[in-house]
């Protein structure tokens, strides 16, 4: 094993306690993470001015889903990113530009305003159809060439955007705003059901 694989999973190890000292907190600081951390590691008696309760709330309640599922989510990207260009053989390859993240964020958006479907499985299955259109799209002659495929994305990329475009305007601002949030991704609402909620499709995608 060289330096750098070794690197790659000696370094989660040690972000993972370094990221739970970020955040904003107006009860807590970094020196009172610090005593928290020695205590439960070392077993060393905490300052008697450390509300231990209040700084176990904020680390293992709130910062620490936030991390584990930052990690999560970044390792599925990696994961699907590499997967999408060993597939179509070009490292220029990703989801925008096979119209997956479009048709992912037209099935979100559909499914927060017109769709009785949960947010999740219909942004699956509108990637799912957007990937699929853009492969049919460029067969020619029965074979699929690099460039075919790269342009037919952003034709249906085109399309997707369109359509995301003419929902979010005929959209109430309330649920727009919810529209807006999902596209742009955030992790400050990260909870310990929401990391076993994605952990298992995680790992059957890591998987396969």
């Amino acid at each position: 094993m060289s330096i750098r694989e070794l690197l790659f999973y000696i370094l989660p190890l040690i972000l993972i306690p370094l990221s739970l000292f970020v955040g904003p907190s107006n009860t807590i600081d970094q020196s009172d993470i610090y005593h928290w951390l020695v205590y439960r590691t070392f077993g060393v008696t905490p300052p008697a001015s450390l509300d231990l309760p209040m700084v176990e709330t904020v680390i293992l309640e709130i910062r620490l889903p936030r991390v584990i599922t930052a990690f999560l989510v970044g390792a599925a990207l990696t994961t699907s990113g590499a997967s999408l260009q060993a597939i179509i053989r070009n490292p220029l390859v990703e989801p925008y530009l096979l119209g997956l993240s479009s048709g992912a964020a037209f099935g979100a958006a559909l499914a927060m305003t017109r769709l009785a479907l949960p947010v999740q499985a219909s942004a699956f299955l509108f990637g799912l159809l957007a990937v699929s259109l853009t492969y049919f799209l460029a067969i020619r002659r029965g074979e699929v060439s690099i460039l075919s495929m790269i342009l037919s994305g952003v034709i249906v990329s085109g399309l997707f955007t369109s359509g995301l475009t003419i929902v979010q305007f005929l959209t109430d601002p309330f649920r727009l705003q919810g529209i807006v949030y999902w596209i742009m991704g955030n992790l400050h609402n990260s909870t310990w059901s929401g990391v076993k909620s994605v952990i298992a499709p995680i790992i059957i995608g890591f998987l396969l």
